[in-house]
């Protein structure tokens, strides 16, 4: 069995490797990122920016992260510099509050939402956070669709779309984003 002595000798034989904690990763996501479909996501994208008239500097990127207070991974071994280092995780376990965020390519950033895991709002949970932010709850602490149609007014209050200067809103997959009501909004916004 390899131990202190060898790992150690490992990592001088081998200076491009590091000691890194990777980033949880769905399996999910893992399969869905290859080349076929980001080419197919760039070709949707350009005609959908065509058909619309749709300037580049107003694309919007929304997503979600949770904080979660419980799941926790271990560090590995990857060649330094290297920008992204996955692990796959179960993202079902601890006490866990959502953040919304959402940039332009442009660099404009909408307020963030916070989404905390309560069955009530506490006026002290918004206390201190950036100015605008959107303080939501739900027992879960995760997006719904409920939710995601506060957050979509609150991104139409500071993008300002409007017939003459359209935006685009880019999202995944989620449920929640995929609920009638609140495609019925965007279009009417």
């Amino acid at each position: 069995m390899a131990g202190k002595d060898w790992f150690k000798g490992f990592k001088i034989r081998h200076p491009e490797v590091a000691v890194r904690k990777p980033e949880p990763t769905s399996l999910a996501r893992a399969q869905a990122f290859n080349r076929p479909q980001v080419s197919k996501f760039f070709a949707v994208l350009e005609e959908t920016m065509k058909t619309h008239k749709i300037s580049p500097l107003r694309i919007y990127n929304m997503d979600e992260s949770g904080v979660n207070t419980v799941q926790s991974t271990q560090k590995v071994l990857a060649l330094k510099g290297k920008k992204q280092v996955g692990s796959i995780t179960s993202a079902e376990r601890g006490v866990h509050c959502t953040i919304v965020c959402c940039m332009s390519s442009a660099g404009t950033f909408i307020p963030p939402g916070i989404i905390f895991p309560r069955k009530r709002w506490k006026p002290e949970l918004g206390d201190s956070g950036p100015p605008g932010t959107l303080n939501l709850c739900h027992e879960s602490g995760w997006m719904t669709g409920e939710l995601f149609q506060e957050w979509l007014k609150h991104f139409v209050k500071y993008s300002a779309p409007n017939p003459d200067n359209k935006v685009l809103l880019l999202l995944d997959g989620h449920s929640s984003h995929k609920c009638y009501e609140a495609v019925r909004y965007c279009t009417k916004s």
